[in-house]
């Protein structure tokens, strides 16, 4: 499978069309594609992969629930071949991989909360730096930045287990 981008058909023009630097040309492809898409969240990202979409969903305030009526001719449209792939499909790329082992497996809980604090620590680092801007998703659907990268985790519930009670 190729990405969505690859090809000569209508959509794949399209979503090549969709993340150009060219001025409005961008975002109105990606909205055309959208209304061909029956303005269905799901299929966008289904024919796209969530990072082309991105964009657009974002403009919309579409990033988190409130998506337009759903309707359930989606399955309709779906290829014979679509359906023996779509478990393997990587939703934000839109392509078909080969499942991986996890990056995690085989790292005790030190190595892996070691892991983790340097992923802040880095994160933190590119913040101060001005190179991103750490962002959650606001009751608008839309991002807003956050000070601090810790703020990320506020309202995250994860099981605690009865080691780290000591």
């Amino acid at each position: 499978m190729r990405l969505p981008e690859e090809g000569k058909s209508l959509r794949n023009r399209l979503v090549r069309l969709m993340t150009s630097s060219t001025g409005e040309l961008g975002p109105l492809a990606a909205e055309l594609l959208f209304m061909l898409c029956k303005e269905n969240v799901t299929r966008l990202v289904k024919y796209s992969g969530y990072g082309n979409a991105a964009g657009l969903l974002a403009r919309r305030g579409l990033l988190v629930g409130n998506p337009p009526r759903q309707d359930n001719s989606d399955s309709d449209s779906e290829t014979e071949e679509y359906r023996q792939l779509e478990r393997g499909v990587n939703p934000v790329t839109g392509r078909w991989e080969d499942t991986r082992p996890s990056p995690l497996e085989g790292l005790s809980d030190q190595q892996k909360e070691y892991e983790a604090l340097q992923l802040v620590q880095l994160m933190h680092q590119l913040d101060r730096q001005g190179v991103i801007r750490p962002s959650r998703i606001g009751s608008d659907g839309r991002p807003a930045p956050v000070e601090h990268v810790l703020q990320l985790c506020e309202g995250v519930h994860t099981p605690r287990s009865e080691s780290d009670s000591d």
